[in-house]
């Protein structure tokens, strides 16, 4: 078996798992909404499924620094593009354990520590993946790839401050729950693409 593949298996568990997995804890949580609500009201204090929620996070994250790992195998060299992309897988996946092991506060509740570092952990986490398919398109081996890298690039920010933004009073509001899984998707693609031409590519 080729050495990137199981890293690549490992990856789709864990993009896929990522939304799965609050799909279904959705549904054992009274009036939840996977449209209107974030996946991280599942781990709040008065969820019936946080500790389900929280395992889930935290085996999300562990399985992303692990498919970190595989990039020592489809890199031919470590410049500071190279660097930047491998961080960005490794902080959100980092950023995903904090999340999981710090529950988000319920809506209508004085911000705890723990709501303070589960925010600023998954929000740093959203943020430098949003921005890894712009190292991407720098990157002088991934060229056939750099139309589609941009692309994701410009839809990521746009998903991530609408997502940001919504639940306020406007049209996208009520439906913060989809843009936060529209978003998730968008910046989970190009890691899997990526990943999956690269190995192509450098590995025969």
């Amino acid at each position: 078996m080729k050495p990137n593949l199981p890293f690549l298996i490992i990856a789709l568990i864990a993009t896929i798992g990522d939304f799965v997995v609050p799909f279904l804890l959705g549904k054992r949580y009274p009036n939840y909404s996977n449209l209107k609500d974030t996946i991280s009201t599942l781990g709040t204090n008065k969820s019936p499924v946080k500790k389900q929620l929280s395992y889930s996070l935290i085996t999300t994250g562990s399985l992303l620094l692990i498919f970190s790992i595989g990039h020592f195998f489809i890199f031919s060299e470590y410049t500071w593009k190279h660097i930047l992309y491998l961080l960005g897988v490794i902080i959100f996946g980092a950023g995903s354990i904090l999340a999981g092991i710090f529950p988000e506060d319920a809506k209508g509740e004085k911000e705890t520590k723990s709501g303070k570092i589960h925010g600023i952990s998954s929000g740093l986490g959203f943020l430098l993946l949003t921005i890894n398919p712009l190292w991407m398109f720098l990157i002088t081996e991934s060229s056939s790839l750099k139309l589609f890298n941009m692309l994701f690039f410009i839809l990521g920010f746009l998903t991530f401050i609408i997502f940001l933004n919504s639940g306020h009073n406007n049209k996208s509001g009520k439906y913060t729950g989809l843009w936060q899984r529209i978003n998730l998707a968008i910046l989970y693609i190009p890691l899997i693409v990526n990943y999956s031409v690269f190995s192509v590519k450098i590995i025969p």
